[in-house]
């Protein structure tokens, strides 16, 4: 579980300027965006036709991820701002701590997809917080998130003091949310599956859309600590046209208050992420486990990995070259050449995404081409051997320039 410096929730809590309400948005989009190359890494190193259905559950939360940047994007722009997603991707280190405003006890490299990187990269950033007693599927033992009194808080306490520092900006200015740019924000029904539980289309009109947005990011990643009774997803409905009170709807995740024949009555995290799939961290089980997810009143979380087959066949699996820079390869090699025209498609990605949340969002179009371009070139980076004749051990496409 990724945890963030207490005292950037503690500001927020306090409430804040507005450029350092914006300040804290870009960190949320720095964030979303920053798992991405991870992601891509394990997805690019499944070799063509091979693993699919490890490989479709991989592309599913990257494209969430895409999404939650969007909305956070939209949520900047709504109250003045914009990302400069070149500079974002650009300052992006790995392996090391995501950015500088995250704990760096959990370190964050590029690799190819097996045990140890489900298990220790993706599966730790997207762990839901959890509480004495409380117990994941999978997990023997419950293991609580640990905690530093006034050093760092989930991702999801961020995200639910983001939005009490806007709900703060939104009462001392009611104009905070006057002039939304809907113009410039991207709407999501042309670019993503529907979200039922994220605002019409995306687009961020009010505080109210802020908080439904700031739902969507959490629930469909790490999970958040709820509270009281499940209500139903009543954050994603609009009660007779009307605007809701802004607030975070902790019970879209309700925990079960019955343990199963271990003995052990606790509230656990549901995986479910309230759009009809689970969340990030449950899909990765999935794949570390080898198995779907399924409801079972014989486990203590009430869930285990005990459905269809979820296989991982690491034979046909890349051996990536693990944190590669385009540096790393000696120039003029193939291998050199093949990172090169990767990471250069790469960086017209960046401009283009950038294109689209700074007044362009037509530059989509691009940027989607540019998506398949880059897997394209990824298979051509694979192909390169760099490790001599007695390894298996092939080039990587590199998201950094040099370490």
């Amino acid at each position: 579980m990724l945890r963030i410096k207490q005292s950037i929730i503690n500001q927020l809590l306090k409430g804040c300027s507005l450029d350092e309400l914006k300040k804290a948005v870009t960190t949320a989009i720095a964030l979303e965006f920053s798992t991405i190359p991870p992601y891509l890494t394990g997805l690019f190193s499944i070799m063509p036709g091979s693993n699919q259905r490890a490989s479709a559950l991989i592309q599913s939360v990257v494209t969430e991820e895409m999404l939650h940047l969007t909305l956070a994007s939209n949520i900047l722009i709504a109250i003045g701002g914009n990302p400069d997603i070149v500079a974002i991707g650009r300052s992006l280190v790995y392996p090391g701590p995501l950015p500088d405003q995250i704990d760096n006890d959990l370190q964050v490299g590029l690799a190819a997809l097996n045990k140890p990187q489900l298990k220790k990269v993706f599966m730790a950033i997207e762990r839901p917080e959890t509480k004495p007693g409380e117990i994941l599927p999978g997990e023997e033992a419950p293991q609580p998130t640990p905690v530093d009194p006034g050093e760092f808080g989930s991702i999801g306490q961020f995200y639910k003091a983001l939005l009490t520092a806007l709900t703060i900006a939104n009462a001392n200015n009611p104009e905070l949310f006057s002039t939304p740019r809907l113009e410039q924000q991207l709407d999501i029904s042309k670019w993503f599956p529907p979200v039922p539980t994220a605002p019409a289309n995306g687009q961020i009109r009010n505080l109210d859309d802020a908080a439904m947005a700031i739902n969507t990011i959490i629930i469909q990643g790490e999970g958040i600590e709820t509270g009281g009774e499940s209500q139903g997803n009543l954050e994603g409905q609009r009660i007779e046209g009307k605007l809701r009170k802004a607030n975070l709807n902790e019970s879209i995740l309700p925990r079960h208050r019955h343990g199963g024949n271990g003995g052990v009555s606790v509230e656990n995290v549901s995986p479910g992420d309230g759009d009809g799939s689970y969340a990030h961290y449950f899909k990765f089980g999935e794949i570390f486990y080898g198995r779907e997810l399924m409801p079972d009143p014989e486990a203590v979380s009430g869930w285990s990995y005990n459905g269809a087959p979820v296989p991982l066949d690491e034979s046909q699996i890349y051996n990536f070259l693990p944190n590669a820079a385009v540096s790393d390869y000696l120039p003029g090699s193939s291998a050199s050449v093949a990172a090169q025209r990767f990471y250069d498609a790469y960086q017209m990605l960046l401009t283009s995404l950038n294109q689209v949340f700074n007044g362009k969002p037509a530059a989509m179009d691009r940027a989607m081409g540019l998506m398949y371009q880059l897997k394209l070139q990824a298979q051509q980076v694979a192909q390169c051997p760099v490790g001599g004749n007695v390894s298996n051990l092939v080039a990587a496409p590199p998201f950094m320039l040099t370490h």
